[in-house]
């Protein structure tokens, strides 16, 4: 994380009057002290400051560095002797201020520097707001992270080993979780991810707060393995709970792992493949008879439909023949294909129609819609098979978001309005630019798919 430095180059002239010990007499002399935006909380907190003294008098000079937390009274925490500077030389280096007490998360304490003719270290700086000091400025972040991590089921649980040997792992996590909206914070540091096994690692993705983790396991794999994170903010605290936080518990290679997932003829090197290629696998979805999957191609409300009930657990033989209460559209006749499974989306509360009495199947599904579905499976919960065992867990409408952005498409109290915010907020779902979702464009057979994977995987635990 970059320094937001408050520095300050100022000329020190200090008459002895100024000071609360007279036995030290402050020394005339230039100077700068720069400190980060944040350090750690807790006892043996430690600030790195970078200090230099220049025009420096003949003799003996000692370089004190305070600690002052602000507040409505004046009060110098702490002081540590820095260096002893002979001479008529210049002087600089780093200093790291250990803290003999405990300061608070939340505090601000400024860091103030003073040059003396002895080593006392008790001779008072006047107060910064009527006198010049060298100043530099930190807040204390010892707030914990916050989030949670997925990985891809293969029996409807979490923490097991996967279907086949490409999956993503992926995780969320937050600085800000319960704290006050001016209240400060350090931001996201690192994800420190860790593998152990016979392997490899392969790379990973930014260390930001979304974590995209692909890996596939290659096919000498043997043993056991544990796939693991240790997420730290910028100003070095972990994560609330014991760390690190295992996707993968140590546990033996099984033979699936090491299989190839599906493929299609058309999904090499595209952004979708590992999604597409794992849930293929699960059978949750299918390509067309040629052996293509078509991922920028769009699909049909009718098709949505379909595919969500398969990730539920359904298949065409457990379908209700007429039309549940509510779910009578006049354009779904029970001679059509979609029939069971647009009856079964809308009377387990998945989909809706578009009024009039219409379902609308076959015009295309839209980003705002299937951010819209999804966000009423996580509601409502499922009944069976992949959907139920995740879904039924988490309810974005409790769940904390994690990720926040400023769309310029999607209106308030438009239908889509929550579950777009719902949806990028807990990482199933990204935008189509920084500042667009673009809710009424159709979505591909690929972002489908990524939406889907990351929406069955998903598991609320916190590290």
């Amino acid at each position: 994380m970059s320094k937001k430095v408050f520095t300050l180059l100022l000329v020190a002239v200090f008459a002895l009057a100024q000071f609360s010990v007279a036995s030290a007499v402050q020394v005339t002399a230039d100077g700068t002290l720069v400190g980060p935006d944040f350090m750690p909380a807790g006892a043996g907190a430690t600030v790195t400051l970078d200090w230099t003294a220049t025009g420096l008098p003949a003799g003996t000079t000692y370089v004190d560095i305070y600690a002052r937390l602000m507040g409505g009274t004046y009060a110098i925490g702490e002081c540590q002797n820095v260096a002893v500077i002979v001479g008529t030389s210049n002087g600089s280096g780093t200093f790291d201020y250990v803290f003999t007490g405990v300061p608070a998360d939340g505090e601000y304490w400024e860091f103030l520097i003073a040059f003396d003719d002895t080593a006392s270290c008790t001779t008072l700086p006047a107060d910064p707001a009527v006198a010049d000091n060298f100043m530099a400025s930190s807040y204390v972040d010892g707030h914990f992270l916050d989030g949670f991590g997925a990985i891809p089921p293969n029996d409807g649980t979490i923490l097991t080993p996967v279907a086949c040997n490409t999956f993503e792992y992926w995780a969320i996590a937050t600085d800000t979780l319960g704290l006050a909206p001016a209240e400060p914070y350090a931001g996201f540091g690192a994800w420190n991810p860790q593998i152990t096994g016979t392997f490899a690692p392969a790379p990973i993705g930014p260390e930001n707060e979304l974590l995209s983790w692909v890996f596939t396991l290659p096919a000498t794999a043997a043993g056991t393995w544990t796939f693991s994170i240790s997420p730290e903010d910028a100003a070095g605290n972990n994560a609330w709970t014991p760390i690190p936080y295992y996707f993968r518990f140590p546990t033996a290679i099984a033979p699936a792992e090491l299989e190839d997932c599906a493929t299609f003829t058309d999904i090499s090197g595209h952004a979708s493949e590992t999604y597409v290629r794992y849930l293929a696998t699960l059978g949750l979805i299918s390509g067309f008879a040629d052996g293509t999957f078509g991922p920028d191609t769009t699909l049909t409300r009718a098709e949505a439909s379909t595919l969500i009930e398969i990730s539920n657990g359904y298949d065409d033989t457990m379908l209700p023949t007429s039309a549940p209460a509510g779910c009578d559209f006049t354009d779904v006749a029970a001679s059509d294909w979609f029939a069971g499974w647009v009856w079964q989306a809308c009377d387990d509360g998945y989909m809706n129609g578009i009024g009039g009495g219409l379902f609308d199947p076959n015009n295309l599904l839209t980003r705002g819609q299937i951010v819209t579905i999804i966000n009423n499976a996580y509601n409502v919960g499922g009944t069976g098979g992949f959907l139920a065992a995740p879904f039924s867990v988490l309810n974005f409408e409790w769940t904390n978001i994690y990720r926040e952005a400023a769309w310029s498409d999607v209106s308030v109290g438009a239908f889509y309005a929550v579950p777009v915010v719902n949806a990028y907020g807990v990482g199933v779902a990204e935008g189509t630019s920084a500042t667009t979702f673009s809710p009424d464009q159709p979505v591909t057979r690929g972002e489908f798919a990524q939406m889907l994977y990351r929406a069955l995987s998903l598991y609320f635990g916190g590290f």
